[in-house]
């Protein structure tokens, strides 16, 4: 399947912050208004050639449905391990491999480009894609401005520390934390600890800025980084899951992960929670799961 890439620079994910405190700011990029996108989603590169893989001719899709390219699913993706990895123009991970699904139960060719958090946002509205799959988590907003699949499974905040047992919010009072860009919590942070929050580019920015000390704290999401700190660069960092508290409303709700789709485009969507619901209900899902090391109870089943 055909696979390019256009921001390389998400993937190069060096400890590099971009220290905001206006919560004008944060709450732009979670809802896909930040100009940096622009930018992001105009450089990179592309690995599409003529050896794209070819759909067969005999394929029948499950559904039948209009994309913006004929023949083609094209779909903005962000590195974010273990849900989706692009590795030798291959798209993999527990999202990655939904994505090929859908294309394939759909005789599509996949086109999945690799973008920022906030490209891939203001790429699906601005008509550069039919859908995204990158550890979304949906809430009004988002309902809002795009079509949301069925859930996927339950997404949780993370807190990774030197070993600090912290794991509440007034434990983390007068303390230098960091999160990445585009996360729904983003807001309610910048509410609850100002100037204390510093947003990062990426996961991995914010976890080895504290493994370098220079925060104390960094908020992430829990499954993703329950894998990434298996590695032995990280093995005296810890990741607790944040207690719910009525001081952080995010984690009073389930925040569950889901796809995002071009708004308006419903018959996607219908499709994608088909091929969504067998991915579940197969085990194939689960198997994913304990593959990179995750509790597959937190899989929402297409049934729930």
């Amino acid at each position: 399947m055909w696979v390019t890439c256009i921001d390389d620079l998400t993937r190069i994910e060096a400890p590099m912050a971009i220290v905001s405190s206006d919560r004008k700011h944060s709450k732009l990029i979670a809802s896909g208004g930040a100009l940096a996108a622009i930018a992001l989603l105009a450089t990179g590169c592309s690995s599409g050639n003529g050896n794209a893989a070819t759909v067969d001719e005999n394929c029948t899709p499950v559904a039948q449905v209009e994309t913006m390219t004929e023949g083609k699913l094209k779909a903005l993706v962000v590195e974010h391990p273990p849900f989706v990895t692009m590795q030798g123009g291959t798209l993999s991970g527990i999202e990655g491999e939904l994505l090929q699904k859908v294309a394939a139960d759909l005789c599509l060719e996949l086109d999945a480009q690799v973008t920022s958090f906030a490209g891939a946002i203001e790429g699906l509205q601005n008509n550069r894609a039919d859908l995204s799959s990158s550890n979304w988590t949906v809430n009004d907003e988002r309902r809002e401005l795009f079509e949301v699949s069925n859930p996927m499974y339950e997404s949780r905040m993370g807190l990774v520390t030197k070993g600090q047992d912290w794991d509440t919010p007034e434990a983390l009072e007068g303390k230098k934390i960091g999160t990445p860009q585009g996360y729904l919590w983003n807001e309610q942070l910048h509410e609850l600890y100002g100037d204390n929050i510093t947003e990062y580019q990426s996961d991995v920015a914010v976890i080895d800025d504290v493994k370098a000390g220079r925060i104390d704290v960094g908020i992430v999401n829990n499954h993703a980084n329950s894998w990434r700190l298996t590695q032995d660069q990280y093995k005296d960092l810890t990741l607790k899951t944040m207690q719910t508290s009525d001081k952080l409303p995010h984690t009073q709700k389930e925040a569950l992960a889901v796809v995002l789709v071009k708004k308006g485009e419903t018959d996607l969507r219908d499709a994608v929670n088909v091929v969504l619901g067998e991915y579940q209900d197969s085990g194939e899902m689960k198997a994913q799961f304990e593959e990179y090391g995750l509790d597959p109870q937190f899989i929402v089943s297409s049934g729930s």
